[in-house]
């Protein structure tokens, strides 16, 4: 078996994400499948001592160490977990990050090739791991990427949801039937579209769970302005807690109108519990969920509405749930893994 070594950007896990749970899922189960799997320790591990190291994220942070890597001939993966979307520009908050972004992302449309970080690193990275074919096309499109480097390896869900019982959930917050939300509390996760469209809705709470960086309190704080007395901000709760897999049992439906979502691992960990989702169109999400879910564009409030009250008021079926535990599950993901790293070695 090849010896692994994963790394991040220096401030992974401060803030827990998406990102670190992929992570933290990937190694358990491909050690279950006897790989040898450290987190790389800059006071410890030398590069040269393994057959690969695996990045998660494409964040500049990370290119240091890629080509320290390629330096001494160590084949790099690097999960790419990236999307990017001129929509998203419109949840900014503020003219100067509205500006920004645009002007980022129109460099990337308009010159593919142009230097930049991300690019350095999907160009020294042996292999690329994308979400989804969608993820893959977008990473080609915008950074001039050769095809033939991608190999896509899904995001993965426990199948510990599908068993998980409200009563803990219930108990403790004495909320029950609810909307749910679960999301880091910033721009991208577009919670304040999300309270806007839903304000005065008299038939069930709205909860959001979820922490917010320092980086956007701004944004944090504009959420607590807006929202209603039906609404609750509940914080950050432990993801491999029974508190956590319980709220989703506790809940009636779930929601996530983000700018995008590729395709959002609260999502399919809701569709495991049997939950009917309300999910934005953007990103990889109809990739992982197609006309089973219920879409709903972030930047139309009134359509959010309308469709979080029909996904509200359907039974929910199990097609859904059947196809993500069968196709999606962490089992099937580190296997997927491991035929890459096996690609690579070759």
């Amino acid at each position: 078996m090849p010896k692994i070594l994963f790394y991040s950007y220096p401030w992974a896990f401060q803030k827990m994400g998406g990102g670190e749970i992929q992570l933290l899922k990937t190694k358990e189960f491909l050690e279950n499948k006897g790989v040898k799997v450290k987190m790389f320790d800059q006071w410890q591990d030398k590069l040269s001592a393994y057959d690969i190291l695996h990045v998660f994220g494409s964040v500049k942070d990370c290119l240091g160490l890629i080509r320290a890597a390629k330096e001494s001939k160590v084949k790099v993966c690097v999960s790419s977990i990236f999307w990017t979307d001129l929509r998203r520009c419109l949840g900014e908050v503020g003219l100067h990050n509205k500006t920004n972004a645009l002007l980022h992302h129109a460099l990337k449309a308009v010159c593919p090739s142009f230097p930049s970080a991300r690019r350095e690193i999907f160009t020294l990275a042996d292999l690329i791991l994308p979400n989804s074919e969608s993820e893959a096309k977008q990473i080609q499109r915008y950074f001039s990427i050769e095809k033939d480097k991608f190999f896509v390896v899904p995001n993965g869900v426990e199948e510990r949801f599908q068993m998980a019982a409200p009563e803990e959930f219930a108990s403790k917050y004495k909320l029950r039937d609810f909307i749910l939300y679960v999301g880091r509390i910033e721009p991208r996760k577009n919670q304040l579209s999300f309270i806007r469209a839903m304000k005065g809705f008299k038939k069930s709470p709205v909860v959001f769970v979820g922490d917010y960086t320092l980086e956007h309190k701004y944004y944090y704080d504009a959420c607590l302005r807006e929202k209603d007395d039906n609404m609750f901000f509940l914080g950050y709760i432990e993801h491999d807690t029974s508190l956590f897999s319980s709220m989703y049992a506790a809940s009636k439906i779930f929601s996530l109108t983000s700018w995008f979502e590729t395709p959002g691992l609260s999502a399919l960990e809701a569709v495991a519990c049997g939950k009917n989702i309300v999910i934005t169109p953007y990103g990889s999400t109809r990739d992982y969920f197609g006309d089973f879910a219920f879409y709903a564009r972030p930047h139309k409030p009134k359509e959010i509405r309308r469709i979080v009250e029909q996904a509200f008021e359907r039974p929910c079926g199990d097609n859904l749930k059947q196809y993500v535990l069968n196709n999606f599950s962490w089992e099937k993901v580190a296997q997927t893994t491991l035929s890459a790293y096996e690609k690579i070695l070759k």
